[in-house]
């Protein structure tokens, strides 16, 4: 699907993609990707707080949608920012929005 961004930068987010409850037109899965191992792991990551345990399951999920194929990244997103020597502050962040709340004229 083109044109899709993250609204906040947390794996879960991309995962939702690929949520068997979430099939297109009613929801962003438009790969109609299947899996109730998937889905049994996805639900479960929801309820998950320690970042540590939830960075397995989205591993164990990630790999999932790339063993079964259900998806070919074609195009990333890349940013360039171009700043004079006297700006800092300005960064990147894992969704590419300009956030100028640190940006400082020295």
């Amino acid at each position: 699907m083109g044109s899709w961004v993250a609204d906040y930068p947390d794996a879960e987010n991309y995962l939702s993609l690929f949520y068997s409850e979430n099939y297109a037109p009613n929801g962003p899965n438009y790969t109609h990707f299947k899996n109730d191992t998937f889905d049994q792991l996805y639900k479960q990551s929801l309820s998950v707080s320690d970042n540590k345990k939830r960075l397995e399951l989205y591993k164990k999920m990630d790999q999932m949608i790339i063993d079964d194929a259900s998806v070919v990244v074609l195009f990333y997103d890349e940013v360039l920012r171009f700043t004079q020597k006297n700006v800092s502050g300005l960064g990147i962040n894992p969704t590419n929005l300009l956030e100028l709340k640190k940006v400082r004229k020295n």
